[in-house]
């Protein structure tokens, strides 16, 4: 079993000055983070998976969908918009080496 700490409670986007809460996280005994995927910039969440790597931090990711891109909605265009946001969410969570969204 891994235990991991969300970095949604310090920031809603991933920013350098979460940076030295990796040493933190990992010093106090936590095996991975979960980051925030509200963002789509492939090469910032790479650079993360960078980070954490060195770190020695597992990852998972979090994301949300509201009225506007629910991939659920009756309407298609809504549902599709919804559909093409979770694809460029899991390409950066594959940039950044996330496991679970």
């Amino acid at each position: 079993m891994r235990y991991g700490m969300n970095l949604l409670l310090w920031a809603d986007t991933l920013t350098d000055e979460a940076l030295p809460l990796l040493d933190q996280i990992k010093e106090i005994g936590f095996d991975a983070v979960e980051l925030q995927m509200f963002e789509t910039d492939v090469e910032k969440y790479a650079k993360w998976g960078k980070r954490l790597d060195n770190a020695g931090l597992a990852r998972t990711g979090v994301t949300v969908r509201g009225v506007d891109d629910n991939p659920m909605s009756h309407d298609p265009k809504i549902r599709r918009k919804g559909v093409e946001a979770n694809k460029a969410v899991l390409d950066c969570c594959q940039a950044a080496g996330i496991e679970t969204l």
